[in-house]
């Protein structure tokens, strides 16, 4: 009984010490959202197909069994009954086989949905690194925003005493007061923004958020800009997968012009007779050599072709069109890294500098140098550094997860 009770006085304060991973949400939400269910299920079916390509590669294989009853009025001696049993053997391959081709289009379609799975996995993972960055930096502007409220009501506080004691006007006090409003409204308006931005979190991710605080993510210095890489690039491949479909369309367009040229052979081996006595074997071997050709076939082909021709043209061209949008991304999400590292730089020159203010404005304080009031204003700059800081650090955060995002990288080094 102690020990239960010592259990329940320790549960708030393990539930109060919880916090949200980045890390554990992502994994979540990869197995319980719709969207990648849906996708793990339509890269099953593409495998399935794949495997039924395979099978339709094979011979035909099949066994027979069957009791004849002949009803005619016969006087012969023999039996009316006789039984037969075997197995047969066909196989028909052909110029233009469907059944191989069948299997090229599923084997590229399999590699393409897999190459389309890897993709949607890194997209969702992409999604919620965004969708929880925007959380955290909200938050960490609503903490700030908060001190700088607590400031701004002593500064009111400070002029109603001044004024008081004449020392400022009634401006002055409204001034004052004007700024603890916007503060309020300021604060009102991120918090809305706050729980927006974590129910879209948690609606992405489908899971309940029980309000724990989510864990801060550092900005890692050792990162290097990766560089273009068409070949690893999925969005890339995945156009270059339909090309090699388009060219396996172009060359089954290329055999039409043939004749129809198939050859097929048939193996048949049986046993039967009368009464079920099965002493009557028979042996078959058949091979067969087709060989026609329509005369319409040159001008039906000719457009089915031509059709075909069009789109590999188009796709290369989709090709070269994403290759040049890519190109032209990372230039610009590159550039707009290095100017935020550039203002990650000055802005924590300004937070240094701002803090030797706070240090300096205290000891004058303390020595009546200067008033409370002074000393706030010292603490509201030194709070507005804070905030561009953590604000551009939460935004290189989002730009390098873009980058490896759009060069097919690990979001955050793990999906």
């Amino acid at each position: 009984m102690k020990r239960f009770i010592f259990v329940l006085l320790l549960l708030p304060m393990a539930l109060a010490g919880q916090t949200y991973k980045l890390e554990d949400l992502v994994n979540y939400g990869l197995e319980h959202s719709w969207d990648m269910q849906k996708s793990e299920l339509g890269l099953e079916s593409s495998r399935s197909a794949y495997r039924s390509s395979k099978w339709n590669l094979l011979p035909d294989v099949s066994v027979f069994a069957g009791i004849d009853q002949d009803l005619t009025d016969n006087s012969a001696p023999r039996s009316s009954l006789s039984s037969s049993a075997g197995f047969s053997v066909s196989k028909t391959i052909s110029l233009n086989d469907a059944a191989y081709f069948q299997y090229r289009y599923a084997s590229l379609d399999r590699e393409t949905a897999e190459m389309e799975y890897s993709s949607a996995r890194r997209k969702y993972a992409y999604d919620v690194v965004n969708a929880y960055f925007n959380v955290l930096s909200s938050q960490k502007r609503l903490a700030s925003l908060t001190e700088n409220l607590n400031i701004q009501t002593r500064v009111l506080e400070h002029s109603r005493v001044l004024f008081e004691l004449g020392r400022n006007t009634n401006f002055d006090v409204k001034q004052s007061e004007i700024a603890v409003m916007s503060s309020q409204v300021a604060i009102i308006q991120l918090q809305n923004t706050i729980e927006t931005a974590r129910r879209s979190l948690f609606d992405l991710i489908q899971k309940a958020d029980e309000g724990y605080p989510l864990e801060d993510i550092g900005l890692s210095d050792e990162y290097t800009v990766p560089a273009v890489d068409p070949e690893q690039i999925e969005s890339i491949r995945m156009l270059k997968q339909s090309i090699k479909r388009n060219d396996i369309g172009l060359l089954q367009s290329k055999l039409d012009y043939f004749p129809n040229l198939s050859l097929a052979y048939n193996f048949r081996r049986s046993v039967g007779g009368d009464d079920f006595d099965f002493d009557t074997y028979s042996t078959v071997h058949g091979l067969s050599l087709n060989l026609s050709y329509s005369l319409w076939s040159p001008f039906r082909n000719k457009e089915s072709y031509s059709r075909n021709r069009i789109n590999n043209q188009m796709a290369e061209l989709n090709l070269n069109s994403s290759i040049t949008g890519i190109n032209s991304q990372y230039q610009r999400i590159n550039s707009q890294l290095g100017y935020l590292q550039r203002l990650d730089e000055l802005y924590l020159e300004q937070l240094e500098q701002s803090r030797q203010q706070i240090s300096i404005a205290e000891e004058r304080y303390r020595l009546g140098l200067i008033e409370l009031l002074e000393l706030d204003k010292t603490r509201t700059a030194y709070i507005d550094a804070d905030i561009n800081y953590s604000a551009n650090r939460y935004q290189i955060l989002q730009v390098r997860e873009e980058l490896n995002y759009l060069l097919s990288q690990r979001i955050l080094g793990i999906w």
